[in-house]
Formats: C-alpha cells, sequence, structure tokens
C-alpha cells in the first residue's frame, strides 16, 4: 500500500508539471507568433512604401524615357527637365571618355539650355571645357608666379644684407637691363606712335554685335583682336588701329573690360562710324564676297576688316554693308597663290588678315604675305611650284650660257 501511494504521488508530480511545461510552451508559442506577424505587418509596409516609391519614381521619369525613346524633344521639356538631361549628358560623356567639363558656369547655363541637338552641345561641352584647362593652367601660371616672386623677394633681401645691387638676375650684376610687360606694351605703344601721326589706319569694324548670338563667338572675337598686337613688333610702321561702331556698355565692350580696361590697350575706340572719322573717298572696305581684285597696297587708303567671328562665311555681311554705304570694297587674289582644302573654309581671322597685309605693305609680295593663311587649310601653294620653275629656268639660262 505504502509503495503503491508513493507511486501514485510520483505520477501526480510528474502531471503537474507537464501541465506547467506545456502551458509555457505554449505561451512562448503564442508570442513568437505575435511577434512573427507583427515583423510581417511591417515587412509588408515597407515593401508597400517601396512599391509606392518606385511607382512615384517611375511617374516621374515617365518624360526622361518619352525624351530617350524619342517621344519628345529636347525644346517640349521644362528647364528643370532640360537641366537634368544635360546633367545624365556630361556624366555619360564623362564615363566614355569624352571632353566635357567639371563644372558648368552659372552663365553658360542659358546657352545650354537653348541649344536643341545634342551634337551641338556636345561642341558647347567641348568648347567649356577648353575653358575650363585654360583657367586651370592660368591659375598654375598665376601660382608659379607667386612662388618666383617670393623666391625673388627673398634673393633681393639676401643681397640687400650682404651690400650688393638688387637684381632679379642670376648674378646680382649686370649690364643689360630687365624688361618687363611694362616695357613691352611701351615699345608696343612707340612703335604705334609714329603710324598714328602720319594717318596709317586700319579700322575694325565692331557694329556686327548683334550677329554674334552667342557669347563664345564675341570672347573668340576679342582673342582676334588681342592676337594682333602679339607680333606687331616685327614691323617697323605697322598701321594704327581704330575700333568704329564699338557700342557703349554693349556686349563686345564689356568682353574687354572683363579681360583688361579698354584705356590700356594699344588701339582706339570709339562708338562713331567710320564715315564721320575718315574721308569717304580714301576708305576701302576687305570683304571674301567683293567682285573686286586687290592688286597690291595702297598706302593713301584706309582699310577696313569686318569684326565677325565667322567660321561659315555663308552671309556676305561686310559685302552688303559696303554696297549699303556706297564704300569701295575689295578681296584678296588668294586663288592666284593658294589652293585650299575640301573641308577647310576660307574664312580667315582677324589677325591673319592684319598680318597679310602689313607683310604686303612692308614687302609688296603675295607670296611672302599669305604665308600666315596656316598650313593646315592649305593643299597646295602655287607661288612654290613659280618659284621652283623660275629656279629650274635660271638654271637652265646658266647652263646655255
Amino acid at each position: 500500500m505504502f509503495v503503491s501511494r508513493i507511486f501514485l504521488s510520483g505520477l501526480l508530480k510528474c502531471k503537474h508539471r507537464f501541465k506547467i511545461s506545456s502551458t509555457r510552451c505554449f505561451a512562448s508559442k503564442l508570442s513568437n507568433v505575435s511577434s512573427s506577424s507583427s515583423i510581417i505587418k511591417t515587412d509588408e509596409k515597407n515593401n508597400n512604401l517601396n512599391l509606392n516609391d518606385q511607382k512615384q519614381g517611375m511617374d516621374n521619369n515617365e518624360w526622361l524615357w518619352a525624351y530617350l525613346r524619342n517621344r519628345k524633344n529636347f525644346v517640349d521639356l521644362s528647364e528643370e527637365q532640360r537641366r537634368r538631361v544635360i546633367e545624365i549628358e556630361i556624366q555619360t560623356l564623362r564615363e566614355s571618355g569624352e571632353r566635357v567639363p567639371e563644372i558648368i558656369p552659372d552663365e553658360r547655363w542659358a546657352d545650354l539650355l537653348n541649344l536643341p541637338l545634342l551634337e551641338s552641345r556636345k561642341k558647347f561641352y567641348g568648347y567649356l571645357f577648353l575653358r575650363e584647362l585654360g583657367r586651370k593652367r592660368r591659375a598654375a601660371t598665376v601660382a608659379l608666379n607667386d612662388i618666383r616672386r617670393s623666391e625673388s623677394a627673398k634673393r633681393r633681401a639676401e643681397l640687400l644684407s650682404d651690400g650688393k645691387p638688387p637684381t632679379n638676375y642670376p648674378g646680382y650684376s649686370s649690364i643689360f637691363r630687365h624688361i618687363g610687360r611694362h616695357h613691352e606694351k611701351l615699345l608696343r605703344e612707340q612703335i604705334l606712335l609714329a603710324p598714328a601721326r602720319l594717318g596709317e589706319m586700319l579700322v575694325i569694324d565692331c557694329g556686327f554685335e548683334q550677329e554674334h548670338v552667342r557669347e563664345y563667338y564675341l570672347s573668340n572675337l576679342v582673342d582676334q583682336i588681342q592676337y594682333v598686337f602679339a607680333d606687331i613688333t616685327r614691323y617697323h610702321s605697322p598701321s594704327f588701329v581704330y575700333l568704329c561702331n564699338l557700342s557703349h556698355h554693349g556686349r563686345l565692350e564689356a568682353e574687354f573690360t572683363r579681360r583688361a580696361s579698354l584705356e590700356n590697350m594699344c588701339f582706339e575706340f570709339t562708338e562713331l562710324n567710320y564715315l564721320d572719322i575718315f574721308p569717304h573717298d580714301k576708305l576701302i572696305y576687305l570683304s571674301p564676297d567683293s567682285n573686286v581684285e586687290m592688286t597690291s597696297f595702297d598706302h593713301d587708303a584706309i582699310y577696313i576688316i569686318g569684326g565677325i567671328a565667322d567660321r561659315t562665311g555663308k552671309k556676305p555681311l561686310t559685302f552688303g554693308k559696303a554696297k549699303r554705304e556706297n564704300i569701295k570694297h575689295q578681296r584678296f587674289p588668294i586663288d592666284r597663290y593658294v589652293k585650299f582644302g575640301g573641308g577647310s573654309g576660307k574664312s580667315l581671322t582677324i589677325d591673319q588678315v592684319y598680318n597679310i597685309l602689313m607683310t604686303l605693305k612692308h614687302t609688296g609680295s603675295w607670296i611672302e604675305a599669305f604665308k600666315y593663311i596656316p598650313e593646315q587649310k592649305v593643299v597646295e601653294r602655287y607661288s612654290e611650284k613659280m618659284d621652283n620653275k623660275q629656279r629650274i629656268h635660271e638654271k637652265y639660262v646658266r647652263r646655255t650660257q
């Protein structure tokens, strides 16, 4: 009996423990199920949010897909959408190794947004890349000049401390005078002083400002005018340059003043027309569309060069202006001496025209004057053939004698 009671009490204890453990397991399962259900609910919420965001993104980028599939034109997009397209284009071109700028200046965005074709925008990207590269080079040059100035100041202080005469030369004494940019400017002004007094003038007509819609055409035009004075010291009497029809507070004057003040330039500028300054019978307008061929340099004439940065030369702007103002007009006899390539245009820059005129003025030779036409435009120079024939003829004459 005693053994049976002990066995029953053990069974009751085990049953009680089994009930407690089973209730605990059931409670833990309920908690796990509730937590898993909450996790599933949060995951479903996140997925729904991501799907909504993706749908909104797809809705927002529908215009981009339509543009990429040629269903929309660049002109039909809004300004913000065009900016987004330009940013994508720059990133894609940069990854493919094309020449694109790192930063687009704020004043260039208006020109970019108004370019409807991709090829024209790619050309503009290349132009901005070169401008940015030039700015970086100039900044590096300025940094090097600052380093040189600091080293020169240290060397000057050392020479003064040693009681020697200060100079920027490697040696502490020299019989030669150091010539800087200021002295070079004075030399150019002295060279141009005599022709200005003698009335040997050359006019650059700046009245075509409205024809240059894009800003970099004006920048190119200012570069050409400044290049006129790069090698002016090679001529003993270069013609003095007049800038006529330069509108006050215009875009061209603003481009000049952005680089340097017009008062510091080696030429005269005015808002007046050349007809109000010079005699009408002395003016000759140089135009590639003229039907009158120039034979020699007229020292009494005042030649006019059109201030146009035109690479195509399709519009006869200078010829039309000369006809309207009843001015004599002439063109260079380029076809007699030079054969241009098929893909190269016959348009010349202002500095090239000036150098051709000055070489013709000093030498009287069209052969020497047309050497300022770039070699990449020329396929053949007829003058070289003429010189070779003349040399062969001279050799033959000498042998027969």
